[in-house]
């Protein structure tokens, strides 16, 4: 087990590092601000894994399907994954190419997330 100083500046406190790199009292994040892309999994193995992946798969799949052209920047989860933990994550039958608008559009109208969602109920 590998113990730290806390990473919040003037804090005296140990952490484990193996749990994080705040103390209890410095690890509340505001609940507007997202997590950091490697906390949810998406560290130097998915980064490698991406580069492949998009070179094998250049364009995106839904801008095809109205016969436009666009290279994709974005390997989507068709089923969202919670982490990378979750046994879908690096499953490549769950895997698309896809531009980074028809990414965000996916992510806000088909999975229901991200900014500007609808979230249950019809929006006004």
């Amino acid at each position: 087990m590998e113990v730290k100083r806390c990473a919040f500046t003037g804090c005296p406190l140990r952490v484990d590092v193996s749990i994080g790199k705040y103390c209890a009292n410095h690890n509340q994040r505001p609940k507007d601000k997202r997590l950091p892309a490697h906390y949810k999994g998406y560290d130097h193995t998915w980064r490698r894994y991406r580069k492949r992946y998009l070179r094998a798969n250049p364009l995106c799949v839904r801008c095809k399907d109205y016969d436009i052209i666009n290279l994709a920047t974005v390997v989507d989860h068709i089923e969202p994954v919670n982490g990378a933990n979750d046994p879908l994550f690096y499953v490549e039958d769950n895997h698309q190419p896809l531009c980074r608008d028809c990414h965000a559009w996916k992510t806000r109208v088909i999975d229901k997330r991200g900014f500007g969602a609808v979230r249950g109920g019809s929006a006004t």
